[in-house]
């Protein structure tokens, strides 16, 4: 039986920071499987005293998205964040050049 990877996976590179829709939650990709990565998210513990613990947590490929590459197109080259969304996004420069016209197009039309 061959494992096969998920799609999503293709482009996910171990420090990629990946977005949980489930949790709503971002954070940096430490092991990758096929259909799976595995991130470490801080957890407040109350046990006697606070403290903050990294624990490992499996998230689904259909369950993420990549932050670490361009929302539309998938390169990773001159990203900036994507306001209004509450989400850290990315989008690259030729994206939202295209963006940016087409709204700008779509105004006019009005």
């Amino acid at each position: 039986m061959k494992i096969r990877q998920h799609p999503r996976m293709h482009e996910i590179r171990i420090d990629d920071e990946v977005y949980s829709y489930p949790q709503q939650l971002f954070a940096k990709v430490t092991e990758l499987f096929p259909a799976a990565v595995c991130v470490r998210i801080g957890i407040l513990s109350i046990n006697g005293h606070m403290e903050l613990i990294q624990s490992p947590q499996l998230w689904r490929a259909e369950d993420i998205e990549n932050l670490s590459v361009c929302r539309y197109c998938g390169c990773r080259n001159d990203l900036q964040m994507e306001s209004g969304t509450g989400v850290p996004f990315r989008i690259c420069a030729r994206c939202r050049a295209a963006l940016y016209n087409r709204r700008s197009h779509l105004q006019k039309q009005k």
